[in-house]
């Protein structure tokens, strides 16, 4: 495997929290879980664990994504024995946008992680996958003509079935 390849991952992130609890009893008052908080973990999350995943691979690896990921959260509320998730909460912080055009494409590959929250929009990675002959797109848009100069896009069982 080439370990020198540069890679780019472009898309929107977020803070992963991961509320570890149990739940002994329901609420008398509705049916709920009454939820014990045991443990909380957080990582980076969305495009910056896309560009995690392939820095395990992969030693050169950057990203493009909005400035204030930090800021916005996805909290799930996990039952520790069984990894059951109860819900999840995500807050509702605008993500910014940046002028892509101005961008080095100068990489090997660049994946786009879009989760459709803003940071891209269908101009964006249009330009970007005219301007690179080597484009991996994973998009929550729904599949259009704007995807024809993709050289790989990956979709998911929902988004196949509507496109």
């Amino acid at each position: 495997m080439n370990q020198d390849k540069k890679i780019l991952v472009i898309g929107d992130s977020c803070r992963d929290i991961f509320v570890y609890c149990d739940a002994d009893r329901l609420c008398p008052d509705v049916p709920v879980p009454v939820l014990n908080v045991l443990d909380q973990t957080e990582n980076p999350g969305m495009a910056k664990n896309v560009q995690r995943n392939i820095k395990s691979i992969f030693n050169n690896c950057d990203i493009i994504t909005n400035t204030n990921w930090y800021e916005i959260t996805k909290t799930r509320y996990v039952h520790e024995g069984s990894n059951h998730t109860f819900f999840r909460v995500d807050s509702t912080r605008p993500i910014e946008r940046i002028d892509l055009k101005s961008i080095n494409l100068d990489y090997d590959l660049i994946v786009i992680s879009d989760y459709n929250k803003g940071f891209l929009h269908k101009e964006d990675i249009l330009w970007i996958c005219k301007n690179h002959n080597n484009v991996f797109i994973d998009t929550k848009k729904i599949i259009g003509e704007w995807l024809s100069e993709a050289k790989y896009i990956k979709i998911n069982n929902s988004l196949f079935l509507y496109a």
